[in-house]
């Protein structure tokens, strides 16, 4: 006389619970050689390699519904051809992973370096050049109008690189700064993207932060530092009878990730500079 397992024996070879059994039954994955007259279920001692298949494909990551026609379908060719298809599905999950990864030591990094900001220190410095995809011009003033660029804008940036892990910018024509609140002003939204990526984007999305010196610093978006900043800012321009060379580039270093107050949000700001005279800049690296 044939015997026959329980549920209960094989849930307990499995590794899984008696409920996960039943549901495999349901959706006709791993059905019970025989329904006893009370109800139960009973396995023969043959399906042990059956439902080790199916903890081999689960393991592989592979979903349940594939299993099922895996499993009707099966033999060498058809396993091997099957298997290298998951196998590019876990690489491109990889690949997934790793962006995430990236993005998460972006933001770790941004923190890392707020944790050692000056916020009373200008600094001088050579910068290379950064890219990044750009939007209309925006009328801080006119919110309806505000929330329409952005939804056209965020549209067509790539997920990935819209959570990189990069700061987002903003780009404010550069003689606002003598004309009073820089964040009152018209400016266009920055989303940085490495070199390898510009083909992704048609060429009137994109803008390049010039490489070159700039004079920058780091501000809370409150009105009372904002304020104070530009008038720093001015100071120091006059001090060393620098000139603004363009327009005036703002990265968002602690963003709405961290916080939900806007006041304690931080920008570092980067102002293009040249010497009032013409004569060449000296490369150099002066805090103030």
């Amino acid at each position: 006389m044939e015997k026959f397992l329980s549920i209960s024996e094989i849930a307990e070879y499995a590794g899984v619970s008696r409920r996960t059994l039943i549901y495999y039954d349901q959706i006709d994955l791993f059905k019970p050689e025989k329904i006893g007259e009370n109800g139960y279920r009973y396995y023969s001692f043959d399906q042990y390699g059956e439902i080790d298949a199916i903890l081999i494909l689960k393991a592989l990551n592979m979903p349940l519904d594939e299993i099922r026609s895996f499993l009707k379908r099966r033999n060498p060719d058809y396993t091997q051809k099957e298997l290298l298809k998951q196998r590019e599905k876990v690489t491109a999950k990889i690949q997934e992973l790793e962006q995430i990864r990236d993005a998460l030591d972006g933001y770790m990094n941004r923190y890392e370096k707020l944790a050692e900001v000056d916020f009373e220190t200008l600094s001088f410095e050579y910068r290379e050049e950064e890219y990044f995809v750009v939007s209309e011009l925006i009328e801080p003033s006119d919110d309806s109008s505000t929330f329409q660029i952005y939804s056209r804008f965020y549209s067509l940036i790539q997920s990935r690189d819209i959570f990189s892990g990069y700061p987002i910018g903003f780009l404010v024509d550069g003689r606002v700064l003598d004309e009073g609140h820089i964040h009152l002003s018209p400016y266009r939204a920055l989303v940085r993207i490495p070199k390898e990526r510009l083909n992704l984007y048609a060429e009137n999305q994109l803008i390049t932060r010039p490489s070159g010196y700039y004079v920058s610093g780091f501000v809370r978006d409150e009105i009372h530092q904002l304020t104070d900043f530009s008038t720093r800012f001015k100071n120091y321009l006059k001090e060393h009878e620098l000139v603004i060379d363009g327009d005036i580039w703002e990265l968002m270093w602690q963003d709405e990730i961290a916080t939900a107050n806007r006041e304690q949000q931080i920008f570092e700001v980067m102002l293009p500079v040249k010497k009032q005279s013409g004569t060449p800049l000296d490369e150099k690296n002066d805090s103030h």
